[in-house]
């Protein structure tokens, strides 16, 4: 702080101003985090930037449209199967409702790699990044199934009309563009602030537009989605200020009905005045993109984040607490729950972390449960029974974290007839802390959804009090005897 308030004080005499932040650099930003996110070693990553009700749709790959974090996951790991690329934005478009990125795909051994060049169109609006995948082509190509077969009429003929529509631009010829667009064509540039709606009105000022030609290879992208068919065209403008443009076209048949133009944002920046700002000035990430709280609770009296949390979720967790509150034993001290997508869960139900970097080496847990194995109609409790024992599993390994001396861990362990706490060397079923971490659900779910796990070794209810007793000096809420747990 003392050096900021040097710096401010400091006599301005002949010192320049500070430079403007260039026109459009909050969408470069924007883009920046969106390309960090879009890391195809952890699709967890872009999931989270999605999961605030976005839309990533990648049908031209076969993928369709995914609307939850779990389905950007699958999306992403079916369409990456080239395990080490990377992604890069090599050019950013905007207009002042959306955005184009360019992306290609790279990897350390490869400049680049083959048909690693696509487009995606974005809309950030209210806080949800709504994303369509356009591809090229002629490149490179995974998908080839009967519902999206590689190379399809439309899109080929889509890609045609791509390469006249750039050719009509370029020689200006009337007939050509007659041939292409819509009599009712809307075409809108809202940055430049042109707008025509018809097709006599382009052609009225046909003679004062720029010189046109095709831009960097690949330049022509294709989407198609059913009837729904659009190209991206990819343009050098001459003139006063040569630059690149991007023209997304709507198509009806073989016509054009509507067009959308994009900036080239370092084109821009470097040689276009005047224009106005947009979605970026004003763009604030959403929390969901941030750290992906999308819920929190209080616990008695503490704040504990859900991370890709709906709202079953809510509810699971505060059911969680609820179990421990009853018990009278304390409450395991989190700061944090993930749920789906976490890495964790490509092959975990669940996982304690006592010291959470993401969270300045506070606990945290991972409960592996997405809302459609989280309700059950038939348990007393509502939940599945297997999430409700590994959801309270994994709190109470925080639960022990912070209780248990090395005497309690030891007696449990003679106890139960086990040899070894928590050795990594010793078979998960084998090791006392998750004996220990299965006995406390058990005796404070309840009795009629009460589980002991089929891994574990078999145990009586009378020998389990025993051992809960032992770790929590209270008797449990599971009861044994002709009407208790068998």
């Amino acid at each position: 702080m003392a050096a900021l308030v040097a710096l401010i004080l400091l006599p301005s005499c002949g010192e320049p101003e500070p430079a403007e932040t260039p026109w459009g650099s909050q969408a470069e930003e924007v883009v920046a985090l969106l390309a960090d996110a879009y890391d195809v070693s952890d699709p967890y990553e872009l999931a989270r930037f999605f999961s605030a009700g976005g839309t990533l749709d990648l049908t031209v790959w076969g993928q369709g449209i995914a609307k939850t974090p779990e389905e950007v996951v699958a999306s992403v790991q079916q369409l990456w199967f080239i395990d080490h690329a990377k992604v890069r934005a090599d050019h950013l478009f905007v207009s002042r409702e959306g955005a184009l990125v360019w992306w290609s795909a790279y990897s350390d051994d490869l400049p680049t790699i083959v048909g690693s060049n696509w487009v995606q169109s974005y809309s950030f609006a209210a806080g949800r990044t709504a994303s369509q995948g356009f591809r090229n082509v002629e490149g490179f190509d995974q998908r080839d199934t009967p519902e999206q077969p590689v190379d399809t009429d439309e899109e080929l003929a889509a890609v045609e009309l791509g390469e006249r529509y750039a050719a009509a631009w370029r020689a200006k010829s009337r007939s050509m563009l007659e041939s292409i667009y819509s009599p009712s064509v809307v075409v809108h540039d809202d940055i430049l602030g042109l707008e025509w709606r018809s097709l006599d009105g382009i052609l009225a000022e046909l003679d004062s537009t720029p010189p046109v030609q095709l831009g960097p290879t690949p330049n022509v992208f294709v989407y198609q989605r059913g009837s729904d068919v659009q190209v991206i065209v990819l343009l050098q403008i001459g003139g006063d200020c040569p630059r690149l443009e991007a023209r997304r076209l709507v198509l009806a048949g073989e016509r054009i009905v509507n067009e959308i133009r994009f900036t080239h944002v370092p084109s821009a920046q470097r040689c276009l005045t005047d224009l106005p700002d947009s979605w970026w000035t004003t763009f604030e990430l959403p929390v969901e993109l941030l750290d992906n709280v999308t819920e929190v609770i209080d616990v008695g009296g503490r704040r504990v984040d859900l991370i890709n949390a709906e709202p079953a979720h809510e509810e699971f967790s505060s059911w969680l607490f609820q179990r421990f509150i009853a018990a009278g034993i304390g409450l395991p001290e989190v700061s944090a729950i993930w749920f789906p997508p976490a890495p964790e869960c490509t092959e975990l139900a669940g996982l304690a972390i006592e010291s959470d970097e993401r969270y300045e080496g506070r606990h945290t847990v991972v409960i592996c449960f997405t809302v459609d194995r989280l309700t059950w109609e038939d348990s007393e409790s509502g939940w599945f029974p297997p999430a409700a024992a590994f959801g309270l599993h994994e709190l109470s390994h925080i639960w022990m974290v912070d209780r248990l001396t090395d005497d309690t861990r030891a007696a449990f362990n003679e106890l139960a007839g086990l040899e070894v706490w928590r050795q990594g060397d010793a078979e998960w079923a084998q090791r006392g802390v998750e004996h220990a971490a299965f006995t406390i659900p058990w005796a404070i779910t309840g009795t009629a959804d009460a589980l002991w796990p089929f891994q574990l070794a078999e145990a009586t209810c009378e020998e389990l009090s025993e051992r809960y007793r032992l770790l929590t000096e209270h008797e449990p809420l599971t009861t044994c005897g002709e009407d208790g747990w068998t």
